[in-house]
This record gives structure tokens, C-alpha cells and sequence, in this order.
């Protein structure tokens, strides 16, 4: 399952226009990543928020922060305050 936001397959990193991306290092190694600027892309010095050996978990996990992520955004500006 991937984010419904825009995304597009580079390499192992799912590009979305999200904060909180799913990163693939290994087969079996999945990284939610935290942009460190609206923007940039991914890049190798965004924060590593958390790690998953299920891919559809790493996708769900990424999607819930990002959805808490536009709420908070909504009610204090973008980028302004993490979701987690």
C-alpha cells in the first residue's frame, strides 16, 4: 500500500510531497524518514524517525504521521510543529 499523496518510485525511496517517507534498505529493512525541508526531496541527512521489516507497516506508519502531520499544519503552518 502506498500514500494516496503524490508519489513516484526512485530507486529504493518512495518520493511523496509529504514530510514522512518510506525508505528501503535492505529487503527486509524499511525507513521512515522525516524531510528536513518542504522544499527539498529526500535526501541522506533527513532524520530517521523509525524502522520496519514489514513494508505494508512502513507505508501505514507513514501515512497515519503524515495525515497528523496536515492537521497540525492546518492549525499551526507547515512544517511548523512534528507529528511525532
Amino acid at each position: 500500500m502506498k500514500s494516496a499523496a503524490n508519489n513516484e518510485q526512485v530507486g529504493d525511496i518512495t518520493m511523496m510531497e509529504d514530510r514522512y517517507y518510506v525508505q528501503r534498505l535492505t529487503e527486509q529493512v524499511f525507513l521512515i524518514r522525516e524531510r528536513k525541508s518542504a522544499e527539498e526531496g529526500p535526501g541522506p541527512d533527513d532524520r530517521i524517525v523509525r524502522s520496519f521489516v514489514v513494508r505494508h507497516d512502513a507505508y501505514m506508519y507513514a501515512d497515519t504521521v503524515n495525515k497528523k502531520q496536515k492537521k497540525l499544519d492546518e492549525h499551526h503552518g507547515h512544517l511548523a510543529q512534528p507529528a511525532i
